[in-house]
């Protein structure tokens, strides 16, 4: 007979969910203390099954999985520096035209009619405490402004963080990439029997091919996304195309939240690129058209409705993550989730998880289920 979770370890049922709360927030806690390790070892993890296909089908050919993931890593390194040094200058010169654009965009504001005309005399009474003086004599403060390399410095200032975290990841994506199936065999010395071990081998084989796939496809659609972005900001005449092309790339990575910042960003862009005010929200408005056509189109039919996941949970998802673990846990978040997802799929004690997440129909999740 079925006994409840909660009576193999003799406790009621109010003390067990008290547990469960005080695990749940010491895993929080755990998750944020240790993110400078967990980030970068997540990092590596998403990236070795990304990449693991490649080394499969290098396998296949005799080309040992040490070599293959040693020229990988080669190409990967060599492609990130690269395209950090293209982009720096560009990324630096904007950082700093930040303050130009919003003093730019007042301005625009200010010509029209109106309630927004009292701007100027809000500017006036700004302008007013910066003068001293003593009775009807006023003084003008001279107020020098020097730029400092706004980018530069805090590369400069989390230099040994930033190559310590980019050391682990790309280390660790070396060893697990080399490593090929030596984790799966030694995985199926945890079945008691023949029986089990083929369950666990047939499991994992799945987890890895769905959540490759699942990466592989994602990266694509977000690279293709980066491509149109870039090439519409081309032809709309804004300048570094290729920054926003990319930056696009890997917001996108962080659904619903990256697109709004990234429309936020393209908003200023578009405020210092295009003189009246109509011609720079086209440039948003252009990015928010191409990521939503990909979003609610080209991204379902490509990944299939199997692999898809209620958008509350990638809401909720991506602002948690975000919250634990910065700029790189939003980004990492829809991966995270949609391999856990897959992750419940294959385990049958996990499978109404992933009925909770999966944004299926009820017909489509019993044909799944019937299938598996």
């Amino acid at each position: 007979m079925f006994k409840p979770f909660s009576s193999h370890f003799g406790l009621p049922h109010f003390q067990l969910i008290a547990l469960l709360v005080l695990a749940t927030i010491a895993l929080v806690a755990a998750l944020h203390v240790a993110s400078p390790i967990l980030i970068p070892i997540t990092m590596a993890w998403l990236l070795s099954a990304l990449l693991a296909p490649v080394i499969r089908y290098g396998q296949r050919y005799g080309i040992p999985p040490t070599l293959s993931a040693l020229v990988l890593m080669g190409l990967l390194v060599y492609g990130v520096v690269l395209i950090f040094l293209l982009l720096i200058e560009p990324a630096e010169q904007w950082l700093q035209d930040i303050p130009e654009v919003v003093r730019g965009f007042r301005e625009k504001l200010s010509e029209f009619s109106g309630p927004l005309s009292n701007l100027q005399a809000v500017t006036e009474e700004v302008r007013q405490l910066y003068i001293l003086g003593d009775g009807d004599k006023m003084t003008p403060v001279e107020v020098k402004v020097e730029r400092e390399s706004t980018l530069g410095s805090f590369v400069l200032a989390n230099l040994p963080t930033l190559l310590a975290g980019l050391t682990i990841v790309v280390f660790l994506t070396y060893f697990l990439l080399a490593a090929g199936d030596r984790f799966l065999r030694k995985a199926t010395q945890l079945g008691a029997n023949l029986g089990s071990r083929r369950r666990i081998v047939r499991i994992a084989y799945r987890i890895r091919q769905d959540i490759s796939r699942y990466l592989a496809t994602i990266t694509v659609i977000n690279i293709l996304l980066g491509a149109c972005v870039a090439l519409a900001m081309k032809l709309l005449g804004v300048p570094n195309a290729l920054l926003w092309g990319i930056m696009a790339t890997c917001f996108n990575f962080a659904p619903y939240v990256g697109a709004v910042v990234m429309a936020g960003i393209l908003a200023l862009v578009g405020l210092a690129t295009f003189p009246s005010i109509p011609q720079a929200l086209l440039v948003p408005g252009v990015y928010m058209a191409l990521s939503v056509t990909e979003g609610h189109m080209i991204t379902p039919m490509v990944i299939g409705r199997r692999l898809a996941v209620t958008p509350t949970a990638v809401f909720i998802s991506v602002v948690a993550w975000g919250w634990l673990w910065g700029v790189a846990g939003a980004l990492m978040a829809v991966p995270l989730l949609a391999s856990f997802k897959i992750v419940c799929e294959n385990v049958p004690q996990l499978m109404p998880i992933s009925r909770l997440l999966d944004n299926s129909s009820p017909k489509r999740q019993r044909r799944f289920l019937r299938a598996r």
